[in-house]
């Protein structure tokens, strides 16, 4: 059966009217639209559609999305699976640290109670010493004090002090007169 060889043209009509006062007014109708048989359109409405490809061609679609939805859930756990391990791994090495520093910590603990008497020695050598020092002050000010009375004092008042004879010059000079002496 050979279609006839027919044009047919695309009409479009519109129908406005103008408004009125009653109630019911028609709405606007879309326009028509008329088909050509070179049109893809028209072509693919006169093809018969084979049901069965149809369908497997829709289940093989569904499937590649459902697989492909579960390897990005597939891939999300991976990831998140690395990211427990590197983290199980730095939590670790933290712990080892935390380790280390607790063991350094205890040792350095022990070194300052063994030092603690010899630094209790060290202060009290310290307050002995600034003690010490507040002494010598003391006395060099004393010192000083009795040193200036020493020069104040009138050296006419000294009593001239004439030594002594000692024995043996008393039994000498009564013996013989010393010719250079007189």
């Amino acid at each position: 059966m050979d279609e006839p060889n027919t044009t047919t043209t695309t009409t479009t009509t519109t129908t406005a009217q103008a408004p009125s006062t009653n109630s019911t007014e028609t709405p606007i109708s879309p326009p028509v639209v008329l088909l050509k048989p070179e049109d893809e359109l028209f072509k693919s409405v006169q093809k018969p559609v084979d049901l069965e490809d149809a369908s497997k061609t829709l289940f093989q679609n569904i499937a590649a999305y459902i697989k492909g939805e579960l390897l990005a859930t597939s891939e999300d756990y991976k990831l998140l699976e690395n990211m427990n391990t590197l983290a199980t791994e730095k939590y670790k090495e933290m712990t080892e640290a935390a380790v280390g520093l607790t063991t350094f910590m205890k040792a350095l603990q022990e070194k300052y109670e063994t030092f603690t008497p010899y630094l209790q020695q060290i202060d009290d050598i310290d307050k002995n010493v600034s003690d010490l020092e507040k002494t010598v002050t003391l006395l060099d000010d004393y010192t000083k004090r009795l040193e200036a009375k020493f020069k104040t004092i009138d050296k006419s008042l000294l009593v001239k002090v004439t030594p002594l004879p000692t024995p043996t010059q008393e039994t000498d000079s009564n013996a013989t007169p010393n010719p250079t002496t007189s």
